[in-house]
Order: structure tokens, then C-alpha cells, then sequence
């Protein structure tokens, strides 16, 4: 295995720690018998690794909304829809002059 792959290998399973998923039904037994009233990162270290990496992938990347739903609220023609998605500054009528 190359250097670089081995590397990427570490930063993921930093990222998703083995047996995380387990931690996670393990947490939910426990609330679910009102053991834990902490949250599950307070408990498990591996789910904390995990949240952490989630949080910062939200603040990295922002998704926006998509699929075909969406499109069709977007382009309904005789409906009185007045949503407009605030990505779509083509369709802003606020900065008109009239």
C-alpha cells in the first residue's frame, strides 16, 4: 500500500473510529432505560470523533436543496406559489425598480 493511501486510511478511521455504530445502539439502549441523561458524545469517544468530523464537513461544504420535488415547486406555472429559493437571485423581484 502506498504512503499516501496509508495516510488517508489513518484520517478516515480518525474521522469514523471502528465500532462507533455500536457505541451509538449501546447509547440508545441506555437512554432508552433512563440511565444516561448525557448526550452521547459526553459518553462514547468515538461517537465525539465522529460528530466532530460531520460538523466540520456541514461548515465546509453547504448543500443546497435539490431534486425533482424542489423543480416542480420552483416552476409551477398556475399555482399561487410565492416561495422563491433564496439561492435564485434571477428570480429576485425585490430588486426591481418598479
Amino acid at each position: 500500500m502506498p504512503y499516501d493511501e496509508l495516510l488517508k486510511w489513518v484520517k478516515f478511521f480518525s474521522n469514523k473510529p471502528i465500532g462507533w455504530r455500536e457505541d451509538y445502539r449501546t447509547y440508545l439502549v441506555m437512554s432508552s432505560f433512563g440511565g444516561s441523561k448525557l448526550k452521547p458524545e459526553e459518553v462514547f469517544p468515538s461517537i465525539k470523533a465522529v460528530m466532530k468530523y460531520e460538523r466540520k464537513s456541514k461548515e465546509d461544504k453547504p448543500v443546497l436543496p435539490t431534486g425533482l420535488w424542489l423543480e416542480k415547486m420552483v416552476t409551477a406555472k398556475d399555482g399561487d406559489h410565492k416561495w422563491k429559493p433564496f439561492w435564485d437571485k434571477k428570480n429576485d423581484k425585490t430588486s426591481d425598480k418598479s
